[in-house]
């Protein structure tokens, strides 16, 4: 790091070479803040296009579900499966940009836009699906696109925080610990979830299924955003020289398979305006919690930037919880209304049980 400079010029020996040195420095200080800028820029843009990806994909399938309800003809249906694959392969390509955005850039700012993808789902939902949002997904639309440029200006810039670690070590030693202590939470409510002796408890079922999810959620981009800290391998020969990414890495794929299988579940027991703002509030409030106590991003912001840039977070989520797009709110109505009448049947028939043992 420390330049080189020849000090055979004439003038004053001494003072030449402390002028070369001073310019020397500020050079390379300038080539570290270009460099950490092209990083940020380039974080910022793959997470904007995971969310573009994304947003069109979840309209196209819906798209693809209202062709399907039209009509019984030939020409619907298949033009209703191609809209349908093409939804959910655009989906499917939006996660490769989502994991290098984590790596690159804090993982603040890859939360505070995937709070403003709900503004652009709803917007296109608007736009192309005919779904009419009200003045309450309006209001929500507002704080959140403004809480994400609070976010973005005030915000920190860069994760890099220090070299990338070679050997079996984390850059910041919390990780482990609170992924141990995370991942025990998890397991209890997966297993108040699973476990049959948990069955006639529904209250407690309701709240691990939500919670297994935003956690599982959370601890798959804790280690995305580690491994943008860790060296990667450059071949196969260098796997042994970098177990920690590689470790890193599987645990962060059978967290992703298990956030998927935790949706699909909660798609078929719960009702989704109850599941998804509750996992999605948990699953964020955890990203925010780990970007500031567990990464740091906010140690070397001076305290009026590490407010606003909270502030903004904070907006941002509290706007993204307002929206509610109505394919979302008559789903989940007519899930509850479902749930209900099952609920109502269940106690009318233990209610007749209870009489017919009185009666013998």
């Amino acid at each position: 790091f420390w330049p080189k400079v020849s000090c055979r010029s004439r003038g004053p020996p001494r003072r030449r070479c402390f002028r070369l040195v001073l310019e020397q420095l500020r050079r390379s200080s300038a080539a570290r803040l270009m460099a950490s800028v092209d990083t940020f820029c380039l974080g910022l843009a793959l997470s904007l296009l995971n969310c573009l990806l994304s947003s069109v994909g979840i309209t196209l399938q819906r798209k693809a579900q209202l062709l399907s309800e039209q009509g019984s003809s030939l020409e619907p249906r298949s033009r209703s499966r191609l809209l349908w694959a093409a939804g959910v392969f655009l989906y499917i390509s939006a996660a490769a940009p989502d994991v290098l955005a984590y790596a690159l850039v804090p993982q603040v700012v890859c939360t505070t836009v995937a709070c403003f993808r709900l503004v652009l789902v709803t917007t296109l939902a608007h736009s192309f699906l005919q779904e009419r949002v009200r003045r309450r997904e309006v209001i929500g639309m507002a704080c959140c696109s403004m809480g994400t440029s609070m976010c973005l200006m005030y915000g920190p810039r860069s994760s890099d925080a220090g070299p990338l670690v070679p050997r079996g070590e984390l850059c910041h030693p919390h990780v482990w610990t609170y992924l141990c202590v995370s991942s025990g939470v998890l397991v209890a409510a997966l297993t108040v979830e699973h476990a049959g002796w948990f069955r006639e408890k529904q209250g407690m079922r309701s709240a691990a299924l939500p919670l297994a999810t935003g956690l599982a959620f959370a601890l798959e981009k804790l280690l995305n955003t580690e491994l943008g800290f860790l060296e990667a391998p450059r071949s196969l020969g260098g796997v042994a020289k970098t177990r920690a990414w590689c470790c890193l890495a599987a645990l962060m794929c059978a967290l992703g398979l298990v956030d998927f299988y935790l949706n699909i579940r909660a798609a078929a027991r719960m009702p989704m305006q109850v599941f998804l703002p509750v996992s999605f509030a948990l699953a964020t409030s955890l990203q925010f919690f780990q970007a500031m106590f567990i990464f740091g991003e906010f140690a070397s912001m001076g305290p009026s930037r590490a407010a606003l840039s909270i502030a903004g977070a904070v907006v941002a989520l509290a706007g993204a919880l307002l929206i509610q797009p109505p394919k979302f709110g008559v789903v989940g109505a007519a899930v509850a209304d479902i749930g209900a009448e099952l609920a109502d049947s269940e106690r009318k028939l233990s209610f007749m049980a209870t009489c017919r043992d009185d009666n013998t």
